[in-house]
């Protein structure tokens, strides 16, 4: 029996410059656009996020995000960034659906309070 690879299981285990950590925190992310909830952080990176959403997203799809910190850094309790949709398929629960998306525009101070955000919530290795 040949075992199978983290990366042939997960496309995107080859293109990831991190590792990604799972959140036991209800980190939310709004749209900026229309100002409604999106989804919800299932891991993160300096590089990207994975949200469980219930619609479906293109991949492709850009997105400006309000990500609400689970708790005040720096002063700052969310930080906007945009995004791109990379893959999306159906989660464990088909009522969801599980999103990858990449950052586009991670502003300096906001990508060090992001990463600060994370270690102080050990969602990095």
């Amino acid at each position: 029996m040949s075992e199978t690879k983290e990366s042939e299981r997960n496309p995107m285990q080859k293109q990831r410059n991190r590792p990604r950590k799972n959140t036991p925190h209800n980190v939310k992310v709004l749209d900026q656009a229309s100002g409604s909830f999106l989804g919800r952080v299932v891991d993160i990176t300096a590089d990207g996020l994975m949200l469980v959403v219930p619609d479906h997203i293109e991949a492709g799809r850009m997105f400006d995000f309000r990500i609400i910190l689970p708790r005040m850094v720096e002063g700052k309790m969310d930080i906007e960034v945009k995004a791109e949709a990379v893959w999306c398929k159906r989660d464990t629960n088909p009522k969801f659906f599980k999103v990858g998306f990449r950052f586009e525009n991670l502003p300096g101070n906001d990508g060090f309070t992001l990463e600060d955000v994370m270690h102080r919530m050990n969602l990095v290795g």
